[in-house]
C-alpha cells in the first residue's frame, strides 16, 4: 500500500528538481559561452595568419606554416579557457554578494564575449587596413584614439541585442565553429606528439673521453646591438667601455670590423657558418638553416677536433635554437627573460617548428602586444634580459670537473639592445633626467622616431649607459678568467652581432639601411699568453671569425667557408685587398633569386651601398666620414661605378650558386639593372 507523500516533501522535491534543471541550464549556458569565446579567438587567429602569410612564405614552406598555425591554436585555446575560468570565478563571487541570477547571467554572457570580440574586430580591422592601405601604420598614438572607438563598437554589438538573441547566435553559429576548431586542435596536438615535437629545454651533455690535447679554450662573446663608434675603446668621448679598454691592452683590436647584416639572425648565422647571408639564405629574423648547412658550422668543426661546444645566449635568435644547429653543441642554454614573458618564451619554443618566431612576430601578435604592455607596467624598471645570468651559466659550465676537453663557449648577451634600461649605477650616468627610466617609456619607439617627448640625443645617452652596463658585466667575466688563470691559456674574442643607428633619422637596427653605425662593430682578439695589445687597421668581417678560430687551434678551413682567416694579420702580415659585404635581404625569399633589399660592399677606403631593384645608391669614405654625411656618388663617379660593378658581379654569382640546379640561371637579370 502506497502512502502519499506529505505536501511539504513533494514541494521540496519539486524545488530540488527545478534547482537541478536550472543548474544544468547554467552549466550548458557556460559551455556555450566557452565555445563562443573559442570561436571568436580562433577566427581572429585565422585573420592574423592571412595577414602574415606573404611574409612567412618568404622563409617558410606551406607545410611548415601549417604546422606552426596548428601549434598556434593550442596556446590560443589555452588563453580562451583561462578567460572563461576567470569568468566562472567572477560569477561565483557575484553569487556570494547576492546578485540576482538574471543579472549575473547577462553580465556573464556579455562581458565574456566582449573581450574576444574586441580581439576578432582588431584583427578584422588590421586585415582590412592592410588590404586597402598597406603602407599606412597608425602608430601608438593612432591606436590610442582608434582603440576606444573599436571597443565602443564591440560593446554596442554585444549589449544592444537582447540576451536571447545573443545566446541563439552563439548556440547556432559560434558553437559549431568552435567544435570544429577543438577537433582540429586535438588532432594537431596528437600529430605533434606523434611527430616527436617537444618544448626546448636547456641541455648540458657530459664530457667525452678524448686524447689529451693542448688546444686552448675558445670563448666567443658577442654583445647585441653594440656599435663600435659608441665605445671608448674606439675613441668615443664618453667612457662607455673602460673594461674593454683594459682588455684591449692584452688583445688585438681591429679598427674596422663589419657585420654581414644589420640584425641578429642573419648576422649570427654568418658568424656560425662562415658564410655570407646570400649563401646561407637566412634573410629574416625567423629564418633558419636547412639541410646540410645545419652541419656546416664552427661548433661542428671544433667538436670534430675534440672540443666541448656550448652556446649560452639570452637572445634566442642568436643561438642554435633558431639556427637549427643544436646537433653541433654539447650544451645549449637560454636564460629566460626576467619578466612576464618567461613562461611564454619557454613553452612556445617547440623543436622542429618555427614557433619561437611565428607565435610572437607573425601569429598571435596582438597577444604579444598585451604581454609586452603588461610586462612593461609590472616590471617597469627592470631590463628584460640582464647579462649576468649568461655569464653565471658560463662560469658554472667552465668550472665543471667532469669535462676534460678543451672548451668552445659562445656567450651572447642582450644588452645594450633596446629597451635601454641599464640598472643603477649606470642609469643616469650620461642622462640625468627622469626620461626613459621605465619600460613603458619606450612605448611608441619605432625605427623612424624615438619615443614621444624624447630627443634623439636623450635616447642615445640611455643607449650609451646600457653599453657601460654591458661592459661592466663582460669585464667581470674577463676578470674571472684572469683570476682563475684561464685567460692566459685561452683564445678570447669579443664582438657583436650588429650595431645600432641614431643618425639619418633612423633608430635601432634592421630595415633597409646599412650605415656605419649599423654594421661597424667591435672585434677584440686575445691569444693565449698575450701580454701586449695591438691595433690592426686592416678591415675584416664576421665571416672571417670561423676560419680565424680554426687556424688558431690548428684546424683546416673547409672549402665552403667564405671568410678569410685573420691569423696572418694577427702575426703582423698583410692580407691581399678584398671586398667585404654586408646586406639586408629581408624583402627577399629564401627560395628564389635575390632581387630586393640592400647590399653594401666595402674596400679599404670606401663603402658603397645599393638599394636593389632601384637606382638609389650612396658612396662614403667610412674612415674619414664615420657619420656618412658626404655622399660621393656624384662627386666621385668612377669609384662608384667600380664598386657597383663589383657588387653586381658578386650578386650574380650568389644568385647563380643559389639556383645552380635550374636551367634558367642565364636568364636571371641583375636586380641592379
Amino acid at each position: 500500500m502506497n502512502i502519499a507523500e506529505p505536501p511539504i516533501a513533494q514541494a521540496e522535491k519539486l524545488e530540488e528538481l527545478e534547482s537541478r534543471h536550472h543548474q544544468d541550464k547554467r552549466n550548458g549556458s557556460a559551455l556555450i559561452v566557452l565555445l563562443g569565446i573559442a570561436a571568436l579567438m580562433c577566427s581572429g587567429l585565422e585573420l592574423e595568419v592571412l595577414m602574415s602569410l606573404d611574409g612567412m612564405l618568404r622563409f617558410m614552406t606551406v607545410r611548415e606554416i601549417l604546422w606552426d598555425v596548428g601549434a598556434a591554436f593550442i596556446p590560443l585555446f589555452g588563453v580562451a579557457l583561462g578567460w572563461w575560468l576567470c569568468l566562472m570565478v567572477f560569477m561565483k563571487t557575484t553569487q556570494v554578494f547576492g546578485w540576482k541570477a538574471r543579472h549575473r547571467e547577462s553580465v556573464f554572457w556579455r562581458f565574456g564575449l566582449t573581450i574576444p570580440l574586441i580581439y576578432f574586430a582588431l584583427e578584422l580591422f588590421n586585415s582590412t587596413r592592410l588590404r586597402i592601405s598597406p603602407h599606412w601604420h597608425p602608430g601608438l598614438f593612432g591606436w590610442l584614439w582608434m582603440s576606444p572607438i573599436l571597443v565602443a563598437f564591440c560593446v554596442a554589438g554585444i549589449c544592444i541585442p537582447q540576451l536571447s538573441v545573443l545566446q541563439r547566435f552563439c548556440r547556432t553559429r559560434l558553437a559549431p565553429l568552435a567544435v570544429v576548431h577543438i577537433v582540429l586542435i586535438t588532432g594537431v596536438a596528437v600529430a605533434l606528439i606523434a611527430r616527436g615535437v617537444r618544448v626546448f629545454h636547456d641541455f648540458t651533455h657530459p664530457g667525452r673521453a678524448v686524447v689529451a690535447s693542448n688546444s686552448p679554450d675558445v670563448y666567443l662573446i658577442t654583445i647585441d646591438a653594440l656599435r663600435a663608434q659608441d665605445m671608448s675603446v674606439y675613441g668615443y668621448q664618453r667612457p662607455t667601455t673602460p673594461n674593454l679598454e683594459r682588455f684591449a691592452q692584452q688583445a688585438y683590436t681591429f679598427n674596422f670590423f663589419f657585420a654581414n647584416s644589420n640584425f641578429t639572425t642573419p648576422a649570427t648565422t654568418s658568424i656560425e657558418t662562415g658564410k655570407l647571408p646570400w649563401t646561407h639564405r637566412v634573410f629574416q629574423l625567423g629564418g633558419f638553416l636547412r639541410g646540410q648547412a645545419q652541419q656546416e658550422t664552427l661548433a661542428a668543426l671544433l667538436r670534430q677536433r675534440g672540443y666541448y661546444t656550448a652556446s649560452i645566449a639570452s637572445n634566442p635568435f642568436a643561438s642554435p635554437i633558431q639556427h637549427r644547429t643544436l646537433d653541433s653543441y654539447d650544451a645549449v642554454e637560454f636564460p629566460l627573460p626576467e619578466n612576464g614573458n618567461a613562461l611564454w618564451s619557454r613553452y612556445t619554443d617547440l623543436l622542429g617548428l618555427n614557433t619561437l618566431h611565428t607565435l610572437s612576430y607573425t601569429m598571435l601578435k596582438s597577444l604579444g602586444v598585451v604581454r609586452f604592455c603588461i610586462s612593461a607596467m609590472l616590471w617597469s624598471d627592470r631590463y628584460p634580459s640582464p647579462a649576468e645570468p649568461v655569464f653565471d651559466r658560463v662560469r658554472t659550465l667552465v668550472a665543471r670537473q667532469d669535462i676534460s676537453q678543451p672548451r668552445f663557449v659562445w656567450a651572447h648577451i642582450l644588452p645594450p639592445h633596446d629597451p635601454y634600461l641599464p640598472p643603477l649605477p649606470y642609469r643616469g650616468r650620461f642622462l640625468t633626467s627622469s626620461k626613459l627610466t621605465h619600460a613603458y617609456d619606450f612605448f611608441g619607439f619605432r625605427n623612424d622616431s624615438p619615443p614621444r617627448g624624447v630627443s634623439a640625443e636623450e635616447l642615445h645617452a640611455r643607449y650609451d649607459e646600457n653599453i657601460a652596463y654591458a661592459d661592466h658585466v663582460v669585464g667581470d667575466f674577463l676578470d674571472w678568467l684572469r683570476q682563475t688563470g684561464r685567460l692566459d691559456r685561452s683564445i678570447v674574442i669579443v664582438s657583436a652581432d650588429h650595431g645600432e643607428s641614431f643618425e639619418h633619422d633612423w633608430f635601432s637596427h634592421a630595415g633597409p639601411y646599412l650605415y656605419s653605425g649599423l654594421i661597424r662593430i667591435p672585434l677584440l682578439i686575445h691569444l693565449p699568453g698575450q701580454k701586449q695589445g695591438l691595433r690592426i687597421a686592416q678591415a675584416a668581417e664576421q665571416v672571417d671569425l670561423l676560419p680565424t678560430i680554426l687556424e688558431l687551434v690548428g684546424g683546416e678551413v673547409p672549402r665552403w667557408v667564405e671568410g678569410t682567416s685573420l691569423k696572418l694579420a694577427l702575426e703582423g702580415g698583410q692580407a691581399p685587398p678584398r671586398l667585404l659585404v654586408s646586406m639586408n635581404l629581408d624583402p627577399d625569399s629564401t627560395f628564389t633569386p635575390i632581387t630586393e633589399g640592400t647590399v653594401a660592399v666595402i674596400d679599404s677606403d670606401f663603402e658603397y651601398i645599393a638599394q636593389l631593384g632601384s637606382h638609389e645608391s650612396s658612396l662614403y669614405r667610412y674612415k674619414t666620414d664615420p657619420r656618412e654625411e658626404q655622399n660621393l656618388v656624384e662627386s666621385d663617379p668612377r669609384v662608384a661605378a667600380r664598386m657597383r660593378d663589383l657588387l653586381e658581379k658578386k650578386l650574380e654569382d650568389a644568385n647563380a650558386r643559389a639556383i645552380s640546379s635550374r636551367d634558367d640561371v642565364a636568364n636571371i637579370q641583375s636586380p641592379m639593372k
